[in-house]
């Protein structure tokens, strides 16, 4: 199939004034808002105890601060990629930055938990709204032959944010109160937003359509249940009421693809979803988030409860994962000049693969310097993956769709870094004989082989899952006789 980037004519389209000046300064205006959105989830979670004692409110509430922010980004993805098309990309961009800064200065400001909610949510609103358009932004403003680099560098932002935020926001903890979290984030947003304001070229508005309020509706509600029950698997917890919530997500869920369907301006198209490889490519990106989530999710219990390493140490080698996902995520785009995104993503995941069978081999005589390796290949892995299964998937969504699948490529992401992380835990509690959340006061041998199984089995799950992925991959290429 003609890459759609092509059909469209965007090439042909870019001017000649974006073509020969410098892309960075776009990028520069693009990237940390894709770094930020992501860093401020992590950075959040790890002061979740300082919040709870100073605003004198339960653990388990205080978890909404970063679910209700992971919501409000995932709800609103589809909204602002269809707001995109209608309002303009850079628009869209632009004002993200706005409401993630006004959310920032809220959150710093708060002094109860519900001001504190609100204020995560417009800065999810924000954060949705960044990472909805930043993709297309790069494919209408870079060249074809720079443009899976860029990509690259999107990836590599989506991870270091994600995975810097807990061990800095350790730091930052230790030494400030948890209000300097967000403060610190408003230099550099009033930063960006500047270079934004002057270097992203400004565009037109494509298409004027219904926006279908009903299945945004529905949708929400059913992500809400998910993600609800999703982290109370992962808390090890399940009761008879939850049922009806479960029930009631998959009810909602079952009426949106109908509904999607049937309307003629649905709130996510799924038609793009019908060729096989913009299918496999969404759920590759579902199981390597997921799964690489996991992995750091369930590591800190094994170095801190079965190596018995310090916090200091622990959270350095947590840190080894976005370092070399930094390093080769940029340099995904040679890989893919070489062998083409489709025999890129292919190598890329068959390396994730080895790499979880490996970490599931671990023990409690594993080395550090082996620990180093491993987490060192896993950032190359998902560094190597990412950017051409982006440009992949792009190759093949319909041309009416490029401006909405931005936004459902970061949706996909976001759930998987959600489902990874509800997985992880859950897999530890089922298989262990100590509760996770006890990990640190294991005193005896064989509550420290409990918790080793419990964490094994998590990379020996996604080993599998991956594996499977890798099937589907096979499949469809036997099938579509791709090169």
């Amino acid at each position: 199939m003609r890459n759609t980037i092509d059909a469209l004519g965007m090439d042909s389209t870019l001017s000649k004034k974006k073509i020969n000046g410098s892309i960075y300064p776009i990028l520069l205006a693009v990237i940390p808002g894709s770094f930020l959105s992501h860093f401020s989830a992590g950075l959040v979670n790890i002061a979740l105890t300082d919040i709870s004692l100073d605003l004198n409110i339960s653990l388990s509430l205080s978890q909404w601060i970063v679910t209700g922010y992971l919501l409000s980004v995932m709800i609103f993805l589809p909204i602002m990629g269809k707001f995109s098309d209608r309002f303009g990309r850079k628009n869209i961009h632009n004002m993200g930055y706005v409401m993630f800064g006004v959310g920032i200065l809220f959150s710093y400001l708060s002094t109860s938990i519900v001001f504190l909610l609100i204020s995560r949510i417009i800065q999810g609103i924000g954060a949705a709204m960044l990472q909805s358009v930043n993709m297309v932004i790069i494919v209408d403003n870079v060249p074809k032959e720079k443009r899976v680099q860029a990509l690259g560098l999107i990836g590599t932002a989506v991870g270091m944010g994600g995975f810097l935020g807990a061990p800095i926001g350790g730091i930052l903890i230790g030494w400030f109160s948890w209000h300097t979290l967000f403060i610190i984030q408003l230099p550099i947003i009033l930063t960006v937003l500047i270079i934004a304001i002057f270097f992203i070229p400004k565009d037109a508005p494509t298409q004027k359509s219904k926006f279908d309020l009903m299945g945004a509706s529905i949708f929400s509600i059913s992500l809400v249940c998910i993600i609800y029950i999703l982290n109370e698997i992962g808390e090890g917890v399940f009761y008879r009421n939850q049922l009806m919530i479960s029930i009631l997500g998959i009810i909602c869920f079952v009426l949106f693809l109908y509904r999607s369907k049937t309307n003629k301006n649905p709130f996510i198209d799924i038609k793009m979803f019908m060729h096989p490889i913009v299918k496999s490519g969404s759920f590759i990106i579902i199981g390597s988030y997921a799964a690489c989530f996991a992995a750091i999710v369930v590591l800190p219990f094994y170095f801190r409860g079965v190596l018995q390493t310090s916090a200091t140490v622990a959270g350095l080698f947590l840190m080894i994962y976005p370092l070399f996902l930094s390093i080769f995520g940029p340099l995904s785009g040679r890989l893919t000049a070489r062998f083409g995104s489709f025999k890129s993503v292919q190598m890329a995941l068959l390396l994730m693969i080895g790499t979880f069978g490996i970490l599931s081999m671990i023990s409690m005589n594993t080395s550090l310097y082996f620990i180093f390796i491993i987490l060192a290949t896993l950032g190359i892995s998902m560094g190597l993956l990412t950017s051409p299964n982006y440009d992949l998937i792009m190759k093949y969504v319909p041309a009416y769709a490029m401006g909405e699948i931005g936004g459902t490529i970061a949706l996909l992401r976001n759930l998987g870094m959600v489902i990874g992380t509800a997985l992880g835990i859950a897999i530890v509690n089922y298989s262990a004989i100590v509760p996770v959340t006890e990990w640190l006061a294991l005193d005896t041998y064989q509550d420290k082989i409990s918790i080793l199984k419990g964490i094994k089995d998590v990379f020996i799950f996604f080993t599998i899952a991956l594996s499977c992925l890798y099937g589907l991959l096979f499949f469809v290429q036997k099938k579509k006789n791709i090169q």
